[in-house]
């Protein structure tokens, strides 16, 4: 048994147990400092929520990692560039920051990532099927923009209960089954998933956890993209990669597909991309007349099938030009096939309210 084997169900345990004590300590400090979600205009929830996941899933992770330290893990640039998400994010959450201090601050966790940690986006896999592309000059600029994109994906979708954190989970379970549980950065991925477990207890749509309900804010949402980020270079990257970046495109497929679509329109209708909207996957459902449940069951449903064929095209060796070609017809496609589920399910509602 390797050392990471021995330390990854304590750190994994560790990262759970420290978040579910810190979303239940962090409630009243919430509501004293007034980091709390109200009602209103695009909000429509019920009551003053606590926005402190994002604060007791890093102190989860941070947790969990520490018990790392000696096994050769970059821990100490990965929590700082987190911890530094995690500020701006709580800040943010509390007085609303200028989208400028947003992306400075993500720009320099993708430098500390870059810098501290020496992880980069070198080559994205052979797409066309012309042979491996590696980026040369262009390796910085190309990892800087991947993880702003992914990271504001993650942070874009976060619009219903459950439904990033749930997304992300998939992401991370899923890059844990291609790398085995002793490979260093799937033992990162056991302890982040084990964190957002912990905050799903009280914000996955059950009716249970009604009275502990609690947001992740943007200090949550932006650290689940950058963690993803994070492990998914760590493990298609470099001589020992794992797997192709290509293949790993499909692990956060409906966040990315949902933020590049929500772009392109509003770009087409000569709006700013990043002023916010009621045009995201899961407006569309909601619109349909589908409830929050459904509306989460429908979307991690096309994520399940999305993390399926990455993992079938994984162990089946299939090229990355097929996957590639794959997942460019499911993004432009899909904000079609979420229409077609809403139109299908308002024809089942009013053949059920006809009967």
């Amino acid at each position: 048994m390797t050392l990471t084997d021995s330390l990854i169900l304590p750190a994994g345990v560790t990262a759970l147990v420290v978040t579910l004590v810190f979303m239940f300590a962090l409630r009243p400090v919430a509501e004293a400092v007034g980091l709390v979600d109200r009602p209103g205009g695009r909000k429509s929830h019920i009551g003053d929520i606590p926005v402190i996941g994002g604060i007791a899933m890093f102190l989860g992770v941070f947790a969990g990692m520490s018990l790392f330290q000696e096994s050769g893990y970059a821990v100490g640039s990965l929590m700082s560039a987190s911890l530094l998400l995690v500020v701006i994010g709580v800040i943010d959450d509390r007085y609303h920051l200028p989208s400028a201090v947003r992306l400075a601050a993500q720009i320099t966790v993708a430098l500390i990532m870059v810098y501290g940690a020496g992880l980069s986006l070198a080559d994205i896999g052979d797409p066309f099927g012309t042979g491996m592309i590696s980026l040369g000059p262009l390796e910085l600029v190309f990892t800087v923009c991947v993880t702003l994109t992914i990271i504001n994906s993650y942070n874009l979708i976060d619009g219903i209960d459950g439904q990033a954190g749930t997304l992300a989970l998939i992401a991370l379970v899923s890059i844990v089954i291609v790398g085995g549980i002793g490979a260093p950065s799937t033992a990162m991925a056991v302890v982040a998933a084990a964190a957002i477990l912990g905050y799903l207890f009280f914000n996955f749509p059950a009716g249970v956890n009604r009275q502990l309900r609690s947001f992740m804010g943007d200090a949550g949402s932006t650290l689940l993209g950058f963690t993803v980020v994070w492990i998914t270079l760590g493990i298609s990257q470099g001589p020992e990669r794992l797997i192709s970046p290509v293949h790993c495109l499909w692990f956060a497929a409906i966040p990315v597909f949902d933020c590049l679509t929500c772009i392109v329109r509003r770009i087409r209708a000569g709006k700013s991309p990043f002023q916010p909207g009621r045009d995201h996957f899961h407006h569309t459902l909601k619109n349909c007349g589908m409830s929050e449940r459904l509306v989460l069951a429908t979307l991690v449903g096309f994520q399940l099938l999305y993390a399926m064929i990455a993992l079938i095209g994984f162990s089946a060796e299939v090229p990355d030009s097929v996957m590639f070609s794959g997942w460019a017809v499911a993004g432009v496609s899909q904000r079609f096939a979420i229409k077609r589920v809403g139109r299908v399910y308002q024809r089942m509602e009013r053949r059920r309210s006809m009967a």
